[in-house]
């Protein structure tokens, strides 16, 4: 009895030992085989734009300084006291071509005048004497030769005083004119519709001849000298010396208070035919009419001052089939991200025919419909998974 229950003992543990090993072989030789799933890259999320051929015109970007067209220092011709002055003729002041600026005292040369043409008057009178005198000569000669058609002595029929008496007349009619020209002086009138600058006289002053008195610059028209790399000067079209064609336009900006822009239109005039020797660069000549706003009609025209600080936008050539995109799309080697229909990233060599402020234009490297990746991010590599809105689930 208490051999069985030994044996008992020792094969029981072995038995459940070996109905667990079984049990787990059984169900090792039964479970399904799993298969290897290979977990695909998320994609790269990312904003594209649809490219789109185009014509445009060129534009060409500088900045300016304006300045005046025309800009005289005021000298006059002739000398005295300053009797009267308009009461705009002053730093700021406008006025129309021909109006009144200052006077100076003309009573030297009105008096000049009446002695100028007193003499002239008695050289008119000695002139008038000679003729009689030398008519009456030759009728008394003509009786003295009695037919016979010798010629006198010219001192006899008073040719030479003739001469004399008609130089003097003459040099007379001059001074008259000079003391006539002189008394017009007295009146400085301006010489074109312009603006007082600055200017250092007022009444009772005396000013000499020659003496600088005041600075004049127009109105009618402004010029902006904008300076351009030699390369921007193709683009653009610059009316050759003589030509009566006009430019380019253009158009100037310049920032207002309160944070708006005001705009004035214009046109490449010429250019200054040099190049810089420090900047290297060439300037041209774009024309502004009525900066001032003088002719125009509404009270809410802005003013273009002298010596302001402008953006110069000048419209180039016209150019056809080409993309225009912003900068941030170009990449190094000039190069753009495109989404194919993939999904994946093609890298394209494009040609940037120009570049400009807000943008570029390419002609080559692109065609419609390419979706052009906007979206900067490291890594890029032909044929990386992109993707654009929502994630689906294969992406996640």
């Amino acid at each position: 009895m208490k051999m069985d229950n030994k044996a008992l003992k020792v094969i029981l543990p072995v038995a459940i030992l070996l109905a667990g090993f079984l049990v787990m072989m059984i169900m090792v030789k039964s479970r399904p085989e799993q298969k290897k799933v290979q977990r695909q890259a998320p994609a790269m999320l990312v904003e594209i734009m649809r490219a789109e051929s185009t014509d445009t015109i060129s534009m060409v970007h500088a900045t300016a300084t304006v300045s005046a067209a025309r800009e005289v220092t005021l000298v006059p011709q002739v000398s005295g006291v300053v009797t009267s002055l308009s009461r705009n003729f002053k730093a700021g002041g406008f006025f129309k071509k021909g109006q009144l600026l200052f006077s100076i005292d003309k009573t030297d040369y009105a008096l000049a005048l009446k002695s100028a043409e007193a003499a002239r008057a008695k050289a008119l009178h000695t002139l008038e004497t000679v003729r009689s005198r030398a008519d009456i000569a030759g009728r008394e000669w003509e009786i003295l030769d009695n037919g016979k058609g010798k010629k006198p002595n010219p001192l006899v029929l008073y040719e030479p005083q003739l001469k004399e008496a008609q130089a003097a007349l003459e040099s007379a009619d001059a001074s008259v004119k000079l003391a006539e020209l002189k008394l017009s002086r007295t009146k400085l009138r301006a010489p074109f519709d312009a603006r007082v600058r600055s200017e250092n006289i007022d009444v009772g002053q005396y000013i000499g001849m020659g003496s600088q008195v005041a600075l004049l610059a127009g109105t009618e028209t402004a010029e902006v000298v904008v300076p351009l790399l030699k390369e921007e000067l193709g683009w653009i079209s610059i009316p050759r010396p003589g030509s009566k064609d006009g430019g380019s336009l253009a158009t100037v900006s310049m920032g207002q208070g309160g944070g708006g822009t005001a705009f004035w239109n214009g046109n490449v005039v010429r250019s200054l035919g040099e190049v810089d020797p420090k900047s290297r660069m060439v300037s041209v000549v774009v024309e502004i009419k009525d900066p001032y706003g003088i002719k125009a009609k509404s009270s809410d025209t802005k003013i273009l001052l002298n010596g302001s600080f402008v953006d110069v936008t000048i419209m180039g050539r016209s150019l056809k089939d080409v993309f225009v995109l912003p900068h941030s799309v170009l990449r190094e080697d000039s190069t753009i991200w495109v989404m194919d229909e993939q999904g994946l990233l093609r890298i394209n060599k494009v040609n940037v025919l120009r570049t400009e402020k807000d943008r570029i234009i390419i002609d080559s490297g692109l065609k419609d419909g390419d979706n052009i990746v906007l979206t900067r991010f490291s890594g890029a590599a032909r044929g990386l998974r992109l993707r654009t809105g929502a994630a689906t689930g294969a992406d996640k």
